[in-house]
């Protein structure tokens, strides 16, 4: 049979077919049709791309610095901490020789701190077992701790341009949109089809530069919500654009639905303005990470504290969220002239104008960072805040 062109399997009547019929129409696409597209994402990326640090070095430990960093982070963010970390780790050796504290130290705001903990478990394994020897292909390298199947692709076709595609959430948006592919993303044999889509689209010479071009694609022009089809070098390909329903992909089978928690902290100072605080089990959640003393729920804390000191107060409230929560954080403070206020716990005390150099899970770091700007010392009944300030629920700004 005659094949399809890139234009023809996008014709409405074949639009929305069923997966069996899909899948046929897609072994039909033409090879010549595929490289035509992707030589318009290369001719776009040449043109367009941003100058970012990362894009000029081939170096695999530097490319997986940017790429952990890059995960759920934008660019803008990444930057600065990409280019502290490689003054003080410049290589991997030197990241492995250094405690897991300075690691997180220097990622401090920037979130997720499992990735770091995973980054600095596997390059410490590298240089332990091969004296810090990067497997040299994508299959080596998902056999490390926190690298999946996207990032171990990322680096791999970037850093020695092996033909392996990547596939993250700007990625799958591109090809939903383009193929408009009618099967939901959240199955596991969509996800499967998608990735042999990004396959077929690698060109023999310089792949790992069609999967930044499809990357940019989707951080700087095909967005979520405010596609710019205008600007896209791929708009006359694009089955979404064609039919005027980009923001119908990709399809969902299911929507998230949060879950609300209200939690407390509780900020200890003692009578030389330092504050208390805590560092969390290494295998937790925040492992490793220093936090202010923190309850499920307040009744817990104002129990726990109720005989040993002033009454706490409202400080702030801070709103966070994490995978499917959306936490309410309510903040209070208190005097403690107790050496060590919480005994089965492992703590200390810090004087806050060094907090800002403690590495805090984001939420604790806003509480940081209130206590840092207000000013003026806190005595033992609270006389130099204003109401505002002791309001409950006052909010960071």
């Amino acid at each position: 049979m005659f094949p399809l062109s890139l234009f023809s399997i996008f014709h409405p009547p074949l639009v929305g077919l069923s997966p069996t019929q899909y899948d046929t129409a897609m072994r039909k696409l033409s090879s010549s049709s595929l490289t035509k597209l992707s030589r318009s994402l290369l001719r776009w990326y040449s043109r367009h791309k941003r100058d970012l640090p990362w894009r000029h070095t081939r170096d695999p430990y530097r490319i997986w610095v940017s790429e952990i960093m890059l995960q759920q982070t934008q660019v803008a963010t990444v930057i600065p901490y990409y280019e502290r970390w490689l003054k003080t780790f410049p290589t991997l050796s030197s990241l492995a020789r250094a405690p897991l504290s300075k690691a997180l130290e220097l990622w401090a705001g920037l979130g997720y701190y499992r990735r770091v903990r995973m980054f600095h478990e596997a390059v410490s394994y590298l240089q332990r077992e091969f004296r810090g020897k990067i497997p040299g292909s994508s299959e080596g390298l998902r056999k490390l701790p926190g690298i999946g199947r996207y990032t171990a692709g990322a680096i791999a076709s970037i850093a020695w341009g092996e033909k392996t595609p990547v596939l993250d959430g700007n990625v799958i948006r591109i090809l939903t949109r383009i193929f408009a592919l009618a099967q939901s993303v959240d199955r596991p044999a969509t996800l499967e089809k998608l990735w042999s889509i990004a396959a077929s689209l690698l060109p023999g010479k310089n792949p790992g530069d069609l999967n930044q071009a499809l990357m940019e694609l989707g951080a700087t022009v095909c967005f979520p919500s405010n596609p710019q089809c205008a600007r896209c070098p791929v708009r006359k390909s694009c089955a979404a654009r064609q039919k005027g329903r980009e923001l119908f992909y990709p399809v969902r089978s299911r929507k998230n639905r949060s879950e609300k928690l209200r939690m407390a902290a509780l900020v200890l100072r003692n009578p030389k303005n330092e504050v208390w605080l805590e560092k969390q089990p290494r295998q937790g959640r925040w492992g490793g990470l220093w936090m202010f003393p923190f309850w499920m729920h307040k009744k817990e804390m104002l129990e726990e504290f109720r005989s040993s000191g002033p009454r706490p107060v409202p400080f702030l409230t801070v709103s966070h969220a994490f995978t499917k929560y959306r936490i309410t954080l309510e903040v209070f403070e208190s005097l403690c002239e107790k050496k060590t206020p919480r005994k089965d716990r492992y703590g200390r005390w810090f004087p806050v104008a060094k907090l800002a150099r403690i590495a805090f899970p984001s939420p604790h770091r806003e509480i940081a960072r209130a206590l840092a700007v207000r000013k003026g010392p806190l005595d033992p009944l609270f006389p130099k805040r204003g109401l505002a300030e002791r309001k409950p629920g006052a909010r960071l700004t």
